[in-house]
């Protein structure tokens, strides 16, 4: 699995993501970057960035492969100018985390939720602490979301950490599922020198 770089690009987010989108297109499409703004990055990752974005102009979040990251790199400083963009920060993304709760009132959800987000987990994604639990109470009816008491409940909550592709796809998988609640990405990063 390569590594992954958070590349920070300031300009307008429109340029950001069309500039992307074209290096994205000379790779084949076989290389994706994904945009800091359409992840649910903690908040003090998003304090940060707005503290730069207020104090220095407009600043944008890129997280991309090691392949297309370089690609990043060299052509803001080849191109970047005429578009208005530039190269604002560089850093390698050493883990993401993801912590998750799940509450469900039935045994086919509790199912759907072991089988795509408890087992089968992307390669060096990891569980820590990951406990699931089953109650049954027979004298209570019905399975309706607002009974106050109910027949059968499943409980599971956890916290999933490896490489941020990894994570990125549980995440996705999680938001997919019913009675799933996803906390704020968060990454573990540390500076690099951007290529030269």
């Amino acid at each position: 699995m390569s590594q992954w770089y958070e590349i920070v690009v300031s300009g307008a987010e429109s340029a950001v993501r069309g500039f992307v989108a074209g290096l994205e297109a000379e790779s084949g499409g076989l290389e994706a970057a994904v945009f800091g703004r359409d992840l649910d990055l903690e908040a003090h990752r998003l304090a940060q960035r707005f503290r730069e974005l207020l104090s220095h102009g407009s600043r944008h979040l890129v997280f991309a492969p090691t392949g297309l990251a370089l690609d990043l790199v060299a052509a803001l400083r080849r191109h970047g100018a005429e578009a208005d963009l530039a190269l604002a920060g560089f850093a390698e993304v050493v883990r993401a985390r993801m912590g998750f709760s799940a509450r469900a009132f039935s045994r086919e959800v509790a199912g759907r939720i072991r089988a795509e987000l408890l087992e089968g987990w992307p390669p060096g994604v990891e569980g820590d602490g990951i406990a699931q639990r089953e109650e049954h109470d027979p004298d209570a009816s019905g399975t309706e979301l607002y009974t106050p008491e109910h027949e059968y409940v499943y409980r599971a909550s956890g916290v999933f950490s490896g490489p941020l592709p990894g994570v990125i796809e549980l995440r996705r998988r999680a938001l997919e599922l019913p009675f799933v609640d996803v906390r704020a990405l968060e990454l573990e990063t540390k500076p690099a020198a951007p290529p030269a």
